[in-house]
């Protein structure tokens, strides 16, 4: 019987000893909480990591956006496209060809005036064109530019070329 209460004896003490050994429960507790600090603030960079690639998403997307905008509304000349865009008309000739003067300073690959009506009646506009451009849309763009510019409306003509 004294061995047993010597085997008991040591067992208890075994126990005791290992539990004495470990983590006491503020130990845990601490370990815990920085744990999930950890994985919070591992969260937190990669919610901050998406929202940037976010916003460089949406920024790249309106970047794109305004570059097709601006090609959509860019001028394009084309040497013998279809269209021209009139910016005024006048009975006199002098005035037309003085308008004509205030649009050639400019880049723009052909400034004219097309005489139309009768001579003879007396019933002749000297029309101010600015032109050419392979589609209308092209010419509209332009159109509504100078629109903006001059204060004044605008025309969108197709050319009518002599054979």
């Amino acid at each position: 019987m004294k061995n047993l209460s010597i085997y008991t004896l040591v067992l208890a003490i075994t126990l005791v000893a290992i539990q004495a050994c470990g983590p006491s429960e503020e130990e845990r507790k601490a370990a815990e909480e920085a744990r999930l600090d950890s994985l919070r603030q591992v969260e937190q960079q990669r919610l901050a990591a998406l929202t940037e690639a976010r916003e460089d998403s949406l920024t790249l997307v309106a970047e794109e956006e305004r570059i097709m905008e601006e090609e959509a509304n860019s001028i394009n000349f084309v040497d013998g496209g279809d269209f021209a865009v009139q910016v005024g008309a006048w009975r006199s000739e002098e005035k037309a060809n003085s308008f004509l003067n205030r649009w050639s300073d400019r880049d723009y690959s052909s400034v004219y005036v097309v005489e139309v009506g009768d001579s003879k009646s007396g019933n002749v506009w000297y029309r101010v064109r600015i032109g050419f451009f392979g589609s209308k849309q092209d010419a509209e763009n332009l159109g509504i530019e100078l629109a903006e510019e001059i204060n004044s409306g605008y025309w969108v003509s197709r050319v009518q070329r002599s054979t």
